[in-house]
């Protein structure tokens, strides 16, 4: 028994698998014919039933494991695409500053002379953090 506590549902999971394959066992030996020829050739069958099963399988697991691909390289795209609170609000402080910047330096004199309108635009503070 495994070393961790099994539930009843999993213990009986186990007892029908276990019952399942005898009972292909006991099938499989007792449609056998008695003739040795005949015996191998019956056997043989099975056994080429048994690799096209494992082949369909292995495809099948090759298509899954496709799919896990994609869906890990759509996942790593779509985070690539991600940006961090931290930098989204520097760099919306720096975009409220540039702006603050510019609408100043519109509105100074004729050469770069500060005037009360662009000191005043000067003035206004900085923006509130909006995530942190």
């Amino acid at each position: 028994m495994s070393p961790r506590i099994r539930s009843a549902e999993e213990s009986a999971r186990g007892d029908r698998e276990a019952t399942k394959t005898a009972a292909y066992t006991a099938v499989a030996d007792s449609t056998a014919p008695r003739d040795p020829h005949r015996r191998a050739e019956h056997y043989r069958g099975h056994l080429i039933d048994a690799h096209r099963t494992i082949e369909t399988l292995q495809n099948r697991i090759k298509d899954v494991e496709a799919e896990r691909e994609a869906v890990k390289r759509d996942r790593e795209y779509k985070l690539s695409l991600c940006v961090t609170r931290t930098a989204a609000e520097e760099a919306r402080r720096l975009a409220a500053a540039g702006m603050r910047e510019r609408a100043a330096t519109l509105m100074e004199g004729e050469h770069g002379e500060p005037t009360e309108r662009s000191e005043a635009i000067r003035a206004i503070p900085d923006i509130k953090p909006k995530w942190s």
